[in-house]
């Protein structure tokens, strides 16, 4: 009987322990129909970017924060989303759903939109006005082409728009099926990247990019430093490393890929999630994150900034074998203290 009872305790006490344990964060799966349009985008994409606007806008938080002020900024978007607002009145308030955007280290991009579009409205702009015009691929498919910007667009089906700055691109569009294992799905590095991101239901990015980590870690380091970090050119061409010659200069190196993901509900919940080549990198990389992100609580601190002191108390930085894990949580009172602070805002040209 007392083997039983204490058998019963160490048990609880094991139970316990595991409970007051921070576990690692489940990656949400892929859905079946995201995974299946990542053939539209192309195979050698070096950064991957998906928004669900239908799912943000059911959210509190895009209702209360978001909605107004990215409206104001869609319309001096420039490109993307103010062309497919023009030419067919969707826009993320009504009728963009879902949008997907790729683009490899050499400037071609692939952009694919889900939604509701009015085909009357392109119709009429074709007919008055010069900066849409119209041209067709050897199938015979209707290419549109906004003579402003240089992109090209077609409709895949009548709630599916492709579009590309390169006509090579939109070729592959054009002749990809359904089912066809092409484009993205035919790159199982990045696939697997994607697969990784914990958060996929409202916003993800990722990127193997080396330089483009390079970029958002030079934007966290000015960031948190206050100082200008100058470039090093030779960095720009050797991008290995290994454990032993690690430095805060050349740490982008040893991260495989970077991805950037966020949930919404009455708060704003925002992941970065760092895959490094060895757990010593890994554990290298919290290091460095934890320092810098002491001196920003420090400085803020300083400056008696309460909105931004108090978004910094809600970063969590965890760590579990290759992979480093950086969250905030952003509610209304420190929104405009994120949008000011943000380490990711440089994202690549579209």
């Amino acid at each position: 009987m007392k083997s039983h009872q204490k058998f019963t305790a160490i048990a609880v006490l094991f139970l316990l322990l595991l409970s007051s344990c921070s576990l690692r964060p489940d990656p949400e799966p892929l859905p079946f129909s995201v995974q299946t349009t990542l053939n539209l985008l192309q195979e050698n994409s070096q950064f991957v970017m998906y928004l669900n606007f239908k799912s943000m806008r059911r959210t509190e938080f895009w209702k209360k924060n978001i909605s107004d002020s990215i409206l104001n900024a869609e319309k001096t978007f420039g490109s993307l989303l103010n062309t497919f607002k023009v030419s067919t009145g969707a826009s993320i308030s009504e009728g963009l759903d879902e949008l997907y955007y790729s683009n490899s280290w050499f400037g071609e991009n692939a952009i694919v939109l889900k939604g509701i579009f009015n085909r009357t409205t392109l119709d009429t702009l074709l007919a008055r006005d010069s900066v849409f015009s119209i041209t067709k691929s050897r199938d015979g498919t209707n290419i549109y082409v906004n003579n402003e910007n240089g992109l090209y667009f077609f409709f895949k089906d009548n709630f599916t728009i492709c579009a590309s700055n390169y006509l090579k691109q939109i070729d592959e569009m054009i002749e990809t099926s359904d089912t066809s294992k092409a484009g993205l799905l035919s790159n199982p590095k990045m696939l697997e990247t994607i697969q990784s991101v914990v958060n996929k239901e409202n916003l993800w990015m990722v990127t193997n990019e080396k330089m483009f980590i390079r970029g958002l870690f030079m934007n966290l380091l000015e960031t948190t430093s206050g100082k200008h970090i100058e470039e090093n050119d030779s960095a720009a061409v050797d991008t290995t490393v290994t454990d032993e010659n690690l430095n805060v200069r050349n740490l982008y190196k040893a991260v495989n890929s970077l991805s950037f993901s966020a949930k919404m509900g009455t708060d704003l919940s925002l992941l970065v999630q760092g895959e490094c080549i060895s757990e010593r990198t890994s554990k290298y990389l919290s290091e460095i994150l934890s320092g810098l992100i002491t001196v920003a609580k420090l400085s803020e601190k300083d400056k008696q900034d309460p909105e931004t002191s108090q978004m910094l108390k809600n970063i969590e930085l965890d760590r579990y074998d290759e992979t480093v894990y950086v969250s905030v949580t952003i509610d209304e009172k420190n929104l405009a203290a994120f949008r000011s602070k943000n380490p990711m805002r440089t994202p690549p040209e579209m």
